[in-house]
């Protein structure tokens, strides 16, 4: 009877290790997953991109050849284009997301989604917003490996700035 009991426990220690680790594998996998569909998707949508410069070219040879003025083309398919490019920004901005990161939208650097401050040029950062949901996304969890000696904050070892008062290191 002893036995049989100790087997049921370590049967159930080994089957709620199982799950953590299944639970775990299962996360990353449907990021990694999500990051495949969205580099697809991007990858789409610069086609579609090429597709509409192609057209634009035959509009305006035609326009051309017929002595049309070729103008109100150009601005139609000029606003396809930047649609799908602001499209592929947003997805970019998710791919950066699920990797905890972020583009500085003043010097371009990409930094810890977390920081407050750019680690490069110390300019305060906004919060990320996804334009479908409007919703603000923050994040608490930060990599750390240098102490600020301004406000304490640990930054990152290449951080020229601190991201929580903007201090210069």
């Amino acid at each position: 009877m002893e036995f049989m009991k100790k087997v049921e426990e370590i049967s159930k220690k080994v089957g709620d290790t199982a799950s953590k680790s299944y639970n775990t594998v299962a996360d990353k996998s449907g990021k990694l997953i999500e990051e495949t569909k969205l580099k697809m998707s991007i990858s789409d949508k610069e086609s579609d991109i090429t597709d509409i410069f192609e057209e634009i070219g035959k509009v305006v040879y035609e326009s051309y050849k017929g002595g049309e003025d070729v103008g109100k083309e150009f601005t139609k398919q000029g606003k396809k284009i930047d649609k799908l490019k602001d499209e592929i920004a947003e997805m970019n901005k998710k791919i950066l997301f699920n990797k905890n990161l972020r583009i500085c939208e003043s010097c371009g650097e990409t930094i810890s989604l977390e920081s407050k401050f750019c680690t490069n040029c110390g300019e305060k950062q906004k919060a990320v917003k996804f334009k479908e949901d409007k919703k603000v996304i923050k994040k608490d969890e930060v990599e750390v490996e240098k102490v600020c000696p301004e406000c304490g904050e640990i930054c990152s070892t290449d951080a020229k700035f601190c991201n929580k008062c903007g201090h210069k290191f």
